[in-house]
């Protein structure tokens, strides 16, 4: 009764905040116009991450989790970053700077510290050269991986919400209640979003976007959520497994980068070659690609926690991970080489492919 009662007010807080805020975005200047790399019809409010953070801030207190205060200065200082970047297009060593900050926050006032990997090759827990480093690097990375996969309507918010719900129930399994308050919350506050964003029946175009608050926020938080369900005392969900909850937005944004790079490319320029565009070039609609994505991330993430539930060896999830990361990889720089290059080049005039 409690665990719903909990994601009922995130549900609801984030609804309502939604509305008011989706009326008083164009006043606020937090729209996101059509043109250039966009392609969506018409100007969308990008106050949905915004919605979602204020309420998750807002009923922290209430939840009495005990690290709710570097929890909220960390996000504050994202909403703040984030909003400027909406409004301004900043350059991404501003950013940057602003997340490795806020995640020395929860470092070292929340103690959500990545002090080992795991076992990962067989010969014992393999710990981090310097934890302060690598907790910015593994953080910021979840960020970008979500901000990426933030390309077409309901895909972000469905990697969201069934990352929250699986870390929930391991923060559940794990007797970390605090954990699974917040992550319920967070997971009601998504659904809402998902309500004015998601492709349906009711809703064939998007009332507000995450915008680039939003998916900070929120990939921070996942990133911060996956440190401290296998880091510390009492925690057996090992890394790997948390890596197998966003295996897919994960892979999808560290094989971009290489490509990028291989092609002389800045490693954060925008193209057409996500996961979403794939499928959209594939020839699914906008709805079937964000499903078909959100269902393959479903089945990642149920073999990640039941990996750890049923005790499969470290080294076998990690083997496995490479695994689907290698093929991921060759078959998406194989798929989106010439001529086919090209042709995703020029697909968005055609087909009305967003950039991302």
């Amino acid at each position: 009764m409690i665990s719903l009662t909990i994601a009922s007010i995130g549900f609801l807080g984030t609804f309502l905040v939604l509305l008011v805020l989706i009326r008083l975005a164009p006043s606020l200047k937090l729209m996101d116009h059509p043109g250039g790399r966009k392609d969506h019809l018409g100007q969308t409010p990008v106050v949905g991450g915004l919605s979602i953070a204020l309420v998750f801030i807002v009923a922290l207190p209430f939840l009495h989790t005990e690290t709710w205060v570097p929890v909220i200065l960390s996000m504050a200082m994202l909403l703040i970053i984030g909003v400027l970047d909406d409004l301004h297009d900043l350059p991404p060593v501003q950013k940057f700077l602003v997340q490795a900050g806020a995640v020395l926050v929860m470092f070292y006032f929340a103690d959500v510290k990545l002090m080992t990997v795991g076992n990962l090759i067989g010969s014992g827990p393999l710990g981090t050269i310097y934890a302060p480093a690598m907790t910015v690097f593994a953080v910021i990375g979840v960020i970008n991986a979500i901000n990426m996969a933030d390309g077409i309507d309901g895909h972000a918010g469905f990697i969201s919400l069934i990352t929250f719900l699986a870390y929930a129930c391991v923060a559940r399994e794990s007797g970390l209640w605090d954990q699974y308050k917040m992550l319920l919350a967070l997971a009601g506050g998504v659904a809402a979003f998902l309500l004015l964003n998601a492709r349906s029946p009711w809703l064939v175009q998007a009332k507000t976007f995450l915008g680039d608050s939003g998916s900070m926020v929120i990939g921070f938080l996942i990133g911060s959520f996956a440190v401290d369900l296998t880091q510390g005392t009492g925690r057996t969900f090992p890394p790997i497994c948390a890596l197998w909850v966003v295996v897919i937005p994960l892979c999808d944004c560290v094989s971009l980068m290489i490509r990028r790079r291989l092609a002389g490319r800045s490693m954060f320029a925008a193209d057409r070659h996500h996961l979403h565009h794939y499928l959209l070039l594939r020839g699914l609609s906008v709805g079937q690609a964000t499903m078909t994505s959100a269902a393959v991330n479903l089945v990642c993430a149920t073999i990640g926690v039941l990996g750890w539930k049923l005790n499969v060896p470290e080294p076998v999830m990690f083997t496995v991970f490479a695994a689907l990361f290698t093929g991921y990889h060759f078959h998406m720089a194989h798929f989106f080489r010439a001529p086919r290059d090209s042709r995703a080049a020029n697909g968005s005039a055609a087909t009305g492919l967003p950039l991302g």
